[in-house]
């Protein structure tokens, strides 16, 4: 057993060519877990990231992503660093890559030529709109995959047009199917021995996150519609306004609905014809919102969440963001870790939400440009000498 403090996955080497989000997102999540990820970036220029922000080269954005990796820098496109390049991959366990389809088959580097060079490769892909298919060669970002994956056409209010998530959820969301996706490959690899082209697009995974709105459509091909923060099915599970800012009250159920009526002050409410079965409260629910608002207006959210909490009815703020990192349970749950850096000071990060003891963590800051060269390339045999001869050449 791995020791707890280097990690579950501790003694796994990755190899990291993504850039922007739902690569780094991906090998962010396994060096979190303990694996040694080596993120190989362009010489002189680095992941696009670097420049966002307030434009330093470990800017808030680029550190949140590629914190606990090794960075190194490499133009495998040229002679010397396609050499170098084979010798990384003959000693890793997994590459994950974004590039378009075709960029690394064309330099001789896919998964197809990767794998004679070592058989046991987890290779995993991610791209914005699939490797094969009428799209393939087409370039993907996030809001570009909400709106062709239908993320958009149920997002907003019902009166307003198509809206993205406020977060890049099918960045988000593909770099968490690839870890999975890798974890099963590699698993399968300790009974074959032999390695795996894992694929992830920021379209499927919108796609697969529509959930129940796909599967109802398959079913009858009526369109969902836009229903703001309320639920499809239920009511009153929603956003509702309060004095001094908004509530989530979850009374889904018919109990929990009569505990929430009576909570409110309006018990009546359950032997009103418009609200006394989901089914009649889905069709007033413009009447239920305004009844339940009229009371909800008189008092914080604070007062009412407590009100509520009191008699069983699922509930809670809506914060801002700097409610949310005050809050108790947030703080209670160390959501927030730091790593120590001799340039940075103590560096804030949200730490990756799973927990196993406390091997998951945050351990070190997002490296410099080509930080680890001398290391990384060291072990391959490569010295000094060579490494300025290189770095001369614009190889590293």
């Amino acid at each position: 057993m791995a020791d707890k403090d280097e990690g579950l996955l501790h003694g796994l080497k990755v190899l990291d060519l993504t850039e922007h989000m739902a690569g780094p997102f991906c090998t962010m999540i396994l060096a979190d877990m303990g694996a040694e990820v080596i993120k190989l970036e362009r010489p002189g220029k680095g992941d696009s990231v670097r420049a966002w922000g307030d434009g330093s080269e470990r800017n808030a954005y680029f550190r949140y992503i590629n914190r606990n990796k090794k960075g190194v820098t490499l133009d495998y496109k040229r002679p010397e660093g396609k050499a170098l390049f084979l010798k990384l991959v003959e000693g890793i366990d997994v590459l994950v890559e974004n590039y378009r389809p075709t960029v690394m088959p064309r330099a001789g580097l896919g998964y197809e030529q990767l794998r004679e060079v070592n058989p046991r490769l987890i290779y995993a892909q991610l791209s914005g709109l699939g490797y094969d298919g009428p799209y393939a060669g087409r370039g993907g970002f996030d809001l570009i995959a909400q709106g062709m994956g239908g993320i958009m056409h149920v997002t907003g209010e019902a009166d307003g047009p198509p809206t993205s998530v406020g977060l890049p959820i099918c960045d988000l969301g593909t770099g968490m199917w690839a870890v999975q996706g890798i974890l099963a490959a590699l698993y399968e690899r300790q009974r074959t021995g032999k390695g795996r082209l894992v694929e992830c697009s920021l379209l499927e995974t919108a796609i697969g996150f529509s959930s129940w709105t796909s599967a109802q459509w398959l079913v009858d091909h009526q369109e969902p519609t836009r229903e703001g923060s309320r639920h499809r099915q239920n009511a009153p599970y929603q956003r509702m306004q309060t004095q001094d800012g908004y509530v989530m009250i979850g009374a889904a159920g018919q109990a929990i609905w009569e505990r929430c009526a009576a909570a409110l002050g309006h018990p009546e409410w359950c032997n009103d014809p418009r609200f006394a079965t989901n089914s009649a409260r889905m069709q007033n629910r413009a009447a239920l919102e305004a009844e339940m608002e009229a009371v909800l207006t008189t008092n914080t959210t604070e007062h009412w969440v407590g009100v509520l909490e009191a008699a069983g009815v699922p509930c809670g703020p809506v914060y801002t963001y700097g409610q949310m990192f005050t809050d108790p349970q947030v703080k209670q749950r160390g959501l927030i870790q730091y790593a120590k850096d001799a340039e940075l000071g103590e560096v804030p990060h949200i730490r990756t939400p799973v927990k196993i003891g406390n091997s998951i963590k945050v351990r070190a800051v997002a490296p410099k440009l080509g930080e680890h060269n001398a290391e990384t390339y060291g072990r391959l045999g490569c010295s000094a000498t060579d490494l300025a001869a290189l770095k001369a050449k614009g190889v590293v």
